[in-house]
């Protein structure tokens, strides 16, 4: 289809000249309109024009209209553009037909001019508010990638970082990729694209310990092994990179060899995707002319010999002539690409620091622990922090374990924003370092719960004073940003040896004092008394629908309630509904989509991930004349104008399925509530 089309507003297709003429007439006076007598001449139309809506006759002869339908839906280009079917037929069956065949509503023959002006002009309105929702998503999803593509170069360069033989290697191969892609006649997107995928062929090494990378002999089996993996482990950490086609394929893979003796699936020949093979030779060639710690590097002509002698055993022979011939005409990588390493890619991609949030989830799941740091808050994670005190409790060391949480922070994410929810959470870690030692131990161990081991300090008094003092500073801190009591801090607090003598042990007997702090009066702390049990208090859901249907069924003209939500998509919504209903009283169904998790405390990155997703599964799985929006931090709400409750949940189910189909997280769950609604005008 053309970059550029033609809008107008509606397309009448009908083989009758009259009532082509009538629809004209009273569509005319508020949208621009097309009319053409065939189903045929429809689908030419739409080669170079796209309408907002389609009124299609269901009885016409040659392509009727349900031959029509289905190649305006087969067409991806035109699949979401709704239909209206015209038919002189209102008999129930046919009614079902209609919607099966994918129509967003139907219109009686003959036509009544306010009937037809009204369906048309809600489903124009419906068609602007999908568009624009799923420019929205389109936009975030970008924005989103890039954010963990940037997060990602800055892996490559902290890899190329860990040994200075090979600093800058990532960018040579790259630059030395994208020239063969420009021999082979690539275009100019193809040739970028192997330039990315050759930034981050090596991501995989954040998983291989710096002994190995570094150490300046032969490799023993077990050590080879561990190198061998790092393929596997890039490809994993890339694998829901879309913004680059084919790096996982490139990542994965750029270790296999042509004659089947590579790793690590022993791939051979043309099974080995083409981005691979071109990695592979750029790989080799920066190997054989960088300096390494056992040898330096080779001479140009030694160079072309191995490429000659390896052709057709470990490269492809028609990619290693192709080098060859480059060689031979002189070409050699840029100095300034040894000397600076990624500078290119930061530039380009605009890198500003190393602390994003899929860097800090990498660097804790792959790195070294010391390198376990939480992506927000930039605190020890929860491993690291288990780890590290139960160290020095196995030295038979005294402390202090505090177990610290946020009361009512959901309603800080619901009321203000994730934003500022993660502010809160900076806020928070920022006044527990301030007030540990080089000996203690600060850690986030997910959410809004944060743990502090005071070491060798055993002092009820003087914990005390330390666990209000960083409560002070937090306190300040809310004030300071202009949020004042929107959330306060809660501790239980346990000492070794007296409550325990392991993290779990300690860490149990906290989470009991915390309860305790929790159930009376919240903003304290308590230490464990031996006494004190229970689960732990629920935090406070996310409002429901019993809120929602208060606005929709009794304040459709107030905002009181509605602007409480900080999605704005919510308010668009609203005012469509408000219209919507006082043409006639309608039946409701409102879906309220929920993201919770299956008993552990998640990162906020981690829902709004999921949050996104859900976004796209709903987008994918509504019908045209549904509506939906975020309405808080963990929910989506959907709007079923003229429908029952069974077709509500089907609906819901189809937006469930297809949110599982598509998200790769396994600790969210998503679960949902309907209530049907009559709303009168």
């Amino acid at each position: 289809m053309p970059e550029q089309l033609k809008q107008i507003d509606v397309l009448v297709v009908d083989d009758n000249a009259m009532n082509r003429k009538l629809a004209e007439k009273i569509i005319g006076e508020d949208y621009s309109v097309v009319s053409v007598d065939a189903g045929q001449k429809a689908l030419e139309f739409l080669e170079t024009c796209e309408p907002k809506l389609i009124l299609l006759d269901f009885h016409m002869p040659g392509m009727d209209g349900v031959e029509t339908m289905e190649k305006i839906r087969e067409n991806p280009a035109w699949s979401k553009i709704p239909v209206i079917i015209l038919t002189a037929d209102s008999a129930p069956e046919t009614e079902k037909e209609f919607f099966v065949m994918g129509a967003a509503d139907f219109i009686v023959k003959p036509f009544v001019p306010m009937t037809v002006k009204s369906r048309i002009g809600r489903m124009i309105e419906l068609y602007g508010l999908r568009r624009d929702l799923e420019s929205k998503l389109e936009e975030k999803s970008k924005l989103l990638e890039k954010v963990s593509l940037n997060s990602i170069l800055a892996i490559a360069n902290t890899i190329d970082a860990k040994d200075a033989y090979t600093s800058g290697h990532s960018v040579r191969v790259a630059k030395c990729s994208e020239e063969i892609a420009k021999r082979l006649g690539w275009s100019e997107e193809e040739v970028r694209n192997i330039y990315h995928i050759g930034l981050l062929h090596d991501i995989g090494k954040i998983g291989v310990p710096d002994s190995i990378l570094n150490k300046p002999s032969r490799l023993s089996d077990e050590e080879f092994v561990q190198i061998k993996k790092h393929p596997v482990i890039g490809s994993e950490i890339l694998k829901n990179i879309r913004m680059i086609p084919g790096v996982t394929d490139g990542v994965l893979y750029h270790h296999e060899r042509y004659d089947g003796k590579g790793y690590p699936f022993g791939l051979a020949g043309e099974d080995i995707p083409l981005c691979a093979r071109i990695i592979a030779i750029a790989d080799a060639y920066d190997a054989m002319t960088s300096n390494r710690i056992y040898r330096a590097k080779l001479p140009d002509i030694r160079v072309v010999s191995e490429f000659e002698r390896c052709a057709g055993t470990q490269f492809d022979p028609h990619l290693a002539y192709i080098f060859i011939q480059m060689l031979n005409e002189g070409f050699h990588i840029p100095p300034e690409a040894r000397r600076e390493g990624d500078r290119t890619a930061k530039e380009q991609w605009n890198i500003a620091d190393d602390n994003g949030t899929l860097l800090s989830r990498v660097l804790s799941e792959y790195g070294s622990g010391k390198n376990a740091l939480d992506s927000l808050t930039s605190l020890h994670n929860r491993g690291y922090g288990e780890k590290a005190i139960d160290e020095i409790l196995s030295e038979g060391r005294k402390g202090a374990l505090l177990l610290l949480d946020l009361d009512d922070f959901k309603n800080v994410n619901d009321t203000y924003g994730h934003l500022m929810g993660d502010k809160v959470l900076k806020l928070l870690a920022s006044a527990l370092s301030s007030e540990v030692e080089d000996k203690d131990v600060v850690c986030r161990l997910g959410g809004d719960e944060f743990v502090v081991f005071f070491a060798d300090d055993t002092d009820k008094e003087k914990i005390e004073a330390r666990c209000h003092k960083v409560m002070d500073i937090f306190a300040k801190s809310l004030r300071d940003i202009g949020c004042g009591d929107v959330t306060h801090v809660s501790a239980g607090i346990a000492l070794c040896p007296t409550d325990g003598k392991t993290f779990s042990t300690l860490y149990s007997n906290a989470d009991k004092a915390l309860y305790y702090v929790k159930e009376n009066g919240k903003n304290a702390c308590s230490f464990f008394r031996g006494v004190q049990a229970g689960k732990r208090a629920k935090k406070p859901d996310n409002m429901d629908l019993d809120h929602i249907r208060h606005i929709l069924e009794g304040k459709l003209d107030e905002s009181k309630g509605l602007f409480k939500v900080p999605y704005e998509e919510f308010a668009n919504l609203y005012s469509y509904l408000s219209r919507c209903v006082k043409r006639k009283g309608q039946m409701v169904q409102t879906l309220l989509f929920t993201l919770g998790s299956e008993g552990v405390d998640l990162d906020n990155s981690v829902y709004e991930d999921a949050m996104s997703t859900l976004e796209v599964a709903a987008a994918y799985s509504l019908r045209m004349v549904d509506v939906g929006c975020r309405y808080s931090s963990l929910q989506y709400i959907v709007i079923l104008v003229d429908t029952n409750m069974e077709n509500g949940r089907m609906v819901a189910d189809r937006v469930i399925n297809q949110f599982y189909k598509i998200y790769s997280g396994t600790s969210v769950t998503l679960s949902y509530d309907i209530q049907t609604m009559v709303v009168n005008a």
